[in-house]
């Protein structure tokens, strides 16, 4: 039998360490801190990286190892994307959002041995029941405007991170590895239960980060700078830095300071060409352009906005089309790494096509494979009209959640029972939650979620295609739909909605009443918000999405 004469080459971070080095060590990382952006070079970053990895490595630090880190996104952060990984041991960045409990619970589950804190997160730790396995924590200054506070009160073992550079070995020698050994632990948000944990692999995420460079997808090129607003602790900032390092793309990094004002100072000063984050940061920039606080030459480097974490509405993508941005609806999960979708046009498509595609979450990009599965189990019809449950097969999908370190058990088998479908072919599917349908074309439009979607009188309203609705009124900033209990009907449908400034000047009656008389036109009556409830600003999750949860028990700010 003929056998495969290529070379065995893993697939790990690795290749994407060495490519910088090789080819890219003059590309730059800008970090924007409270008071001054400082730069660095990737050879800079690659350099203090090995000297990261030989201080872990003193520490006692071995592969398989985990390295937590509760920090925001900054070059210290990245220097820790390559390090940890590349030298075996296991990456696991924690929401810094999380509540001090949550914090330590994840720390527990995961095993972790050393922490590295960002010094304006140490208030967090305080009081806090660390795991026993916790053996060191490193503190990181992100200068802060107190960096010149001690940490002393906190009684905790605690080294500052240049100073444990400054004494590490400078030529640390990394080890071969396997591309099925783990290479990060990414929890889910945990909106529907506690977080779950997701272990990357090398192979996974290397492939993934392959994936971020696609023509007809993310498109990362040399020639971008790239600036990740979405948060290094939520599922690797989707990728985007592992990508720029493979493409030799320079960042442009955040640290905490994601407000219109502060990210428009960095596209200027870093020549931003992308960048990314989750709608409800880029509602706020687009007002702000709006509304002439930030001016259009400011930011004239910026071309194109990846974005997801969320639905992503028409009036949004209109809005940064009249200042000559692009915006990609994208769609992921933390269990897929997380990109899975994102919208391009096809060539065969007309315009009042593509016009419609343009609101769906786009194609699959290339490795993923998906169906909608009916509550049968059978796959439905890709006819644009059918909805069925998303699921999704690929090499950067999760096949099992993180049960701790019980040795052979691939996470409680119920629990992935409910996570994960096998079909025929003994083939094993993720199961998104996500209803959804496909069109002949391929393009998925996510119906809702599956928690999301609202029966009244044993037929389903989608909570998205009503929010979608009432965006396209231009006095309404952001909406939200979600079920009220109801005696007769089982549910009924409750609309909230936050209005434009300019919105807020005129009659509220007056705008509610217009748009109930544009959902009129596209909705039949009894699908229609019962009621409609003005409120400051939508409750957010910890990874800045809508937390409908919070609206369902009444937790949200009413004007």
């Amino acid at each position: 039998m003929i056998q495969s004469l290529m070379q065995e080459v893993p697939l790990t971070l690795n290749l994407v360490r060495e490519r910088v080095v090789r080819l890219y060590r003059d590309k730059r990382v800008a970090t924007r801190y409270a008071k001054a952006i400082e730069t660095a070079t990737y050879g800079q970053i690659v350099e203090r990286s090995g000297r990261l990895a030989a201080a872990l490595h003193d520490l006692g630090i071995r592969p398989g190892d985990r390295v937590a880190t509760l920090a925001w996104n900054s070059q210290r952060h990245l220097e820790l994307y390559l390090a940890v990984p590349c030298m075996g041991a296991v990456l696991h960045t924690v929401n810094a959002r999380l509540p001090a409990d949550g914090i330590a619970a994840l720390l527990a589950h995961a095993g972790d041995s050393v922490l590295f804190v960002d010094r304006s997160l140490m208030a967090a730790l305080r009081g806090l029941n660390l795991p026993p396995g916790l053996r060191q924590i490193v503190v990181m200054n992100d200068r802060v405007a107190d960096d010149d506070r001690t940490d002393s009160e906190l009684e905790l073992p605690l080294l500052g991170y240049d100073d444990l550079l400054a004494g590490a070995n400078a030529n640390f020698d990394w080890p071969e590895l396997d591309e099925r050994m783990p290479s990060g632990i990414c929890y889910t948000s945990g909106t529907t239960g506690a977080p779950k944990g997701v272990v990357y692999s090398h192979r996974s995420t290397t492939l993934h980060t392959l994936a971020c460079l696609f023509a007809d997808g993310i498109a990362m090129r040399e020639r971008d700078v790239c600036m990740p607003v979405v948060p290094m602790f939520h599922a690797n900032a989707w990728g985007f830095p592992y990508a720029a390092f493979m493409a030799g793309a320079s960042l442009a990094l955040p640290c905490r300071q994601t407000d219109p004002e502060s990210l428009a100072a960095l596209i200027q000063a870093s020549g931003v060409t992308m960048a990314t984050a989750v709608p409800t940061v880029w509602l706020d920039f687009l007002q702000a352009l709006r509304s002439g606080v930030i001016a259009r030459d400011r930011i004239a480097t910026l071309r194109r906005i990846p974005m997801g974490g969320a639905a992503v509405g028409e009036p949004l993508i209109a809005g940064f089309a009249d200042f000559g941005i692009e915006v990609t609806h994208c769609w992921g999960m933390t269990e897929i790494s997380p990109l899975g979708l994102v919208n391009v046009r096809k060539s065969a498509l007309g315009e009042a096509a593509a016009a419609d595609a343009r609101s769906t979450q786009g194609l699959p990009i290339p490795c993923c494979d998906l169906r909608t599965v009916a509550a049968t189990g059978e796959e439905v019809p890709h006819d644009g009209a059918t909805p069925g449950e998303l699921q999704i097969r690929s090499p950067w999908a999760a096949d099992a959640y993180f049960d701790g370190d019980q040795p052979g058990n691939r996470s409680q088998e119920a629990a992935a029972l409910e996570a994960f479908a096998v079909d025929g072919r003994g083939r094993r599917w993720l199961r998104t939650g996500d209803i959804a349908t496909i069109d002949g074309h391929g393009y998925v439009r996510i119906v809702d979620r599956a928690k999301d979607l609202i029966k009244s009188g044993g037929e389903w309203i989608s909570s998205q295609a009503l929010e979608a609705g009432i965006l396209e009124h231009p006095d309404v900033r952001e909406a939200a739909v979600v079920g009220k209990p109801d005696p007769r009907w089982q549910e009924r449908p409750v609309a909230f909605i936050a209005l434009e400034e300019k919105g807020r000047i005129r009659n509220v009656k007056a705008v509610i009443a217009e748009v109930r008389h544009h959902l009129s036109s596209h909705f039949a009556k009894w699908q229609l918000p019962d009621e409609f409830v003005v409120v400051s600003a939508l409750p957010k999750g910890n990874t800045g999405k809508v937390d409908k949860s919070a609206l369902r028990k009444g937790r949200h700010a009413n004007e």
